[in-house]
């Protein structure tokens, strides 16, 4: 039988399931609703039924989680509270891998495990110093140096783009800091920062149950004032926190992901200006690609990163 890595992407929506052979190619994929609201250890019980089925004619070797979260990789340990599957941090994966197929497991955080995946199959390709930022929901951020993943001694490091103050001033973030990027610049905060604009009750936002970054972009085309202000505040947000991640890991190339990127034509060009004007990189110094690796990069990551 083929041999086999199993990835699972634990996203906060829908769990992402791939099988990848030692080769790093993606042989099947499946896709789950997350249940967040389930405790994370209930959840991956239920999915043991689902995970059988995928594997049944294969040779698994080993499984590699990826989680929107602090890790400690060296424990396969989730060390922070994630807003959904708030147990994650009491659940003990080494067993429930062991016990149910006999394989090791890993475990990694969506980003980094997304920034190997880019590394090894995607973008990054022949680049060693990587840092790759995703944007949309919130502003995740990974960090390669020198061909390692930067993790730190409390797994932090290179991880909390999205959770720098960019206003020290600025509104409460929920993670208790004040005026990070995603205060400015997240799904989970344009509905707050809607309200902060003059006449906003005129926009086609005002009359959404919910929107997120693709409304914002496709009215903001449209010449929707209101959106055209989120959109602008986004962009700037996002740049002044790239310009300071690249101000601290002073890579060669910036790697940009997330769902948003389909309006690549107008956010890569925004970002590069501003990092020429404003960073005290050279001009030009630092490549910017979009993600390659759009929809399983997390699990190419996590299987890559368990086989090694």
């Amino acid at each position: 039988m083929k041999e086999v890595f199993l990835g699972l992407d634990m996203g906060g929506t829908e769990i992402k399931l791939g099988l990848v052979d030692r080769e790093g190619n993606l042989m099947e994929t499946e896709m789950f609703p997350a249940k967040s609201d389930l405790s994370l250890k209930d959840r991956l019980t239920e999915l043991v039924s689902d995970i059988d089925l995928k594997i049944a004619n294969y040779n698994l070797l080993g499984i590699g989680i990826a989680f929107p979260g602090i890790v400690d990789n060296h424990k396969n340990k989730i060390v922070s509270k994630y807003v959904k599957y708030n147990d994650a941090h009491t659940a003990d994966l080494n067993t429930w891998a062991r016990s149910q197929w006999n394989v090791p497991v890993t475990v990694e955080n969506d980003a980094r495990a997304a920034l190997i995946g880019e590394w090894q199959y995607g973008s990054g390709k022949g680049s060693n110093n990587i840092l790759m930022v995703t944007l949309g929901t919130g502003m995740g951020s990974a960090v390669l140096i020198e061909g390692k993943l930067l993790r730190g001694r409390n797994f932090l490091a290179g991880n909390l783009g999205g959770h720098m103050s960019i206003n020290f001033e600025g509104d409460q973030c929920n993670c208790g800091n004040i005026g990070c990027v995603e205060t400015a610049a997240s799904t989970w905060a344009l509905p707050k920062n809607l309200k902060k604009i003059e006449n906003h009750e005129d926009s086609e936002l005002s009359k959404m149950s919910s929107f997120g970054y693709k409304d914002i972009f496709e009215l903001a085309y449209k010449g929707d004032i209101a959106a055209e202000n989120l959109k602008n505040k986004s962009l700037e947000a996002w740049s002044s926190g790239i310009i300071n991640l690249l101000h601290a890991y002073d890579p060669e190339l910036l790697i940009i992901g997330g769902g948003i990127m389909k309006s690549k034509d107008e956010i890569i060009p925004f970002i590069e200006k501003r990092i020429n004007e404003r960073s005290w990189l050279p001009k030009d110094s630092i490549r910017i690609k979009t993600a390659n690796q759009t929809k399983y990069a997390g699990i190419l990551g996590v299987c890559y990163l368990s086989k090694i």
